[in-house]
């Protein structure tokens, strides 16, 4: 990722989608996230930090119309704080 008002960030995790949390890195929001499958299509995942739900996303493939969504939301004290949705396309052949 590339801030506007600071240097560049790189964020990793390395995860199945079995609900276990595993480590970020990278992330000042998030030390651990976990993901499910919640069907063919979907995944969603809960970050974490310091045991607290810092972040909630889902990420869902529509292949009928080639795209993936992916609708997120950060918190801080229980609260939303930002949130947002990018849909992308799939290129044209």
């Amino acid at each position: 990722m590339v801030r506007a008002d600071g240097p560049d960030v790189r964020v990793s995790i390395r995860a199945k989608f079995d609900g276990a949390e595993y480590p970020v890195e990278g992330s000042f929001a998030v030390r651990a996230i976990s993901y499910s499958r919640i069907d063919r299509n979907t995944i969603a995942g809960t970050g974490r930090n310091d045991g607290v739900v810092s972040l909630t996303e889902t990420a869902t493939v529509d292949p009928d119309n080639g795209t993936l969504s992916l609708e997120y939301s950060f918190y801080r004290d229980g609260k939303i704080v930002a949130s947002g949705v990018a849909v992308f396309e799939a290129a044209a052949e």
